[in-house]
């Protein structure tokens, strides 16, 4: 499964934002009137760097059904699985949203369906699960559960939806009665709830991923709304009552800080590769290790593009800027000028980094990036400016000294 059909599968950062949302507002608040701790029960430390100073974070969100609202069995199935890679450097967020009926086999527990890691052993086990399933251990977890998303909708006076089908399913073990009916109409906080944990289409979980996204996409707007605004408090008040997790408020700040800079097209999210199958009449869905880990380094370990290259001739030598694009178009650079530099007399080659490009050098690799080509060209000397004009990443002068025109290249 490629990037571009596992988004169309169903994005799901709409769900992702809604928790940092309300971790945010909630720090917020907590800051506003004075408290010594944090809404997680954490002592807000000043001093300390948010995520312990790291510039790349995995955050496991996890949403728990109603199954453990029981003496017997106190948790419940984690009912929604999704780990965001969150790189505070490079201004990036990505996601991978894994269906509860993922089959794994968890030491101690044998074949089980990977929503069922959290009844056995809560954020801790779900985080080694989600670990063996995908090769990225989460750094930290947020758990929500669902009597805080019923609570919050009905405070902002329900959400008006189109329910795209009749949606009807009776489950009397896990405590679930969905029955709804097609059309516009304003759902409650019960209501809800059936809406988004409804998954029993041709597509099961796929479907219902997109279901809540666009829910979601309804409720943050309408709780973002200046007639909603002064609920805001009491909203976000009835969700954290019901949020276990391992940041601090720092941390939600600086979550905050990086998702106002980032615009939502430009966050990738995916599904985790799977194909239904049914064994002894239950349902599973069986992941593709190899898919998966194409998925993983695609989305979470992308290549930076190659930088766009102008080439200047400043040795003297007729023909060596040109010479020097075309071996630097072979590895893989884009050219988008060759000509001559003001000067013929460089005895050394220059790279100037152009930081206020029409692409920021953070994009294509930053300093490595321009020390990379340094490298190729045999040159020493590497400047950066802030030409905004500049239509390339970086231009390199030829000077005599460049490798590309005296080995041959």
């Amino acid at each position: 499964m490629t990037l571009r059909r596992a988004r169309r599968a169903g994005s799901i950062f709409g769900i992702v934002v809604l928790v940092i949302v309300g971790l945010i507002v909630c720090a917020g608040l907590g800051a506003y009137i004075g408290y010594r701790t944090s809404g997680f029960g954490h002592r807000i430390e000043f001093l300390a760097p948010p995520f312990d100073g790291k510039d790349v974070v995995y955050i496991l969100a996890l949403g728990e059904d109603d199954t453990g609202c029981n003496k017997s069995k106190p948790r419940g199935l984690s009912d929604t699985i999704i780990l965001l890679r969150a790189d505070f450097i490079n201004k990036r967020v990505a996601a991978i949203s894994i269906p509860r009926d993922t089959k794994i086999a968890l030491e101690g527990y044998g074949e089980i369906k990977i929503n069922a890691a959290h009844v056995h052993g809560g954020p801790v086990l779900a985080s080694t699960a989600v670990e063996q399933l995908t090769g990225i251990k989460p750094d930290y977890y947020v758990k929500t559960n669902l009597k805080g998303f019923r609570k919050s909708v009905d405070i902002l006076g329900g959400v008006e939806l189109y329910v795209e089908k009749d949606m009807h399913y009776t489950d009397h073990w896990g405590g679930l009665y969905i029955n709804l009916h097609k059309g516009r109409q304003l759902l409650n906080g019960e209501k809800a709830m059936e809406y988004v944990r409804f998954r029993h289409d041709k597509l099961g979980d796929i479907t219902r991923m997109e279901r809540q996204q666009k829910f979601l996409k309804a409720f943050v707007a309408k709780m973002l709304s200046p007639m909603k605004l002064p609920k805001l408090p009491w909203v976000m008040k009835a969700i954290m009552e019901n949020v276990d997790t391992t940041l601090t408020v720092r941390d939600a700040v600086c979550l905050a800080e990086l998702a106002k800079g980032i615009s939502l097209s430009d966050v990738k999210t995916a599904t985790l590769p799977a194909t239904p199958e049914s064994i002894h009449g239950v349902s599973y869905m069986i992941p593709d290790s190899e898919a998966t880990y194409k998925i993983v380094q695609e989305l979470f370990f992308p290549k930076p593009p190659m930088p766009k290259i102008e080439v200047l001739n400043g040795s003297g030598i007729p023909g060596a800027a040109q010479k020097v694009a075309d071996a630097l178009k072979e590895r893989g650079y884009e050219i988008t000028a060759v000509g001559n530099a003001g000067s013929s007399d460089y005895a050394s080659t220059e790279l100037i980094g152009h930081k206020l490009a029409r692409r920021s050098l953070g994009e294509v690799g930053g300093d490595e990036g321009v020390n990379q080509l340094a490298s190729i060209v045999n040159s020493g000397a590497v400047k950066y400016d802030k030409n905004e004009a500049a239509k390339a990443d970086i231009t390199v002068i030829v000077g005599r000294d460049c490798a590309l025109i005296n080995q041959g290249s």
